[in-house]
């Protein structure tokens, strides 16, 4: 049975990698960064730190995602991992938009690193507002990175 729009599902999972004009750590800082996300990520419209850790990163944020005719709120719970430069996060299991996710960087040169995104969605709303988002959001999201850290350097 084809589902409704009401039951969009946004690719089971979607994994995409670049090469980034930075160093490694240097891209890890700038994605932990969390309540920065929305000036980079077209699809997001706000983002709200509920929560930091010790070392001041985010670990719990509320964002508004835009969708073609409106838009849907979700909170997801950040870990990073500094050593294996690492950021895994997920939504509480019984929210109506379901979103895990996985980012790593990995140096290439003093001044360069390969990043490795993928994510899993489900909401239960559609359409995106950013068409590039709503068929691979992996790929929209490591563009948008890219392009907000080559703009910044």
């Amino acid at each position: 049975m084809p589902a409704a729009a009401a039951d969009l599902e946004i690719e089971p999972l979607s994994t995409a990698s670049a090469t980034l004009p930075v160093a490694a750590d240097v891209a890890f800082e700038a994605f932990a960064d969390a309540a920065e996300t929305p000036r980079w990520l077209p699809v997001l419209h706000a983002a709200r730190v509920l929560e930091r850790n010790v070392d001041g990163r985010a670990t719990r944020v509320a964002f508004v995602a835009r969708l073609e005719r409106g838009s849907i709120g979700y909170t997801v719970e950040y870990s990073f991992d500094s050593e294996a430069l690492a950021i895994t996060w997920r939504t509480a299991p019984e929210a109506a938009v379901q979103v895990r996710g996985e980012v790593t960087f990995s140096p290439l040169s003093r001044s360069a690193s390969l990043m490795n995104y993928s994510v899993t969605i489900s909401a239960p709303v559609g359409p995106w507002s950013d068409p590039s988002y709503e068929h691979h959001p992996a790929s929209s999201v490591v563009t948008s990175f890219r392009e907000h850290l080559r703009r910044a350097a």
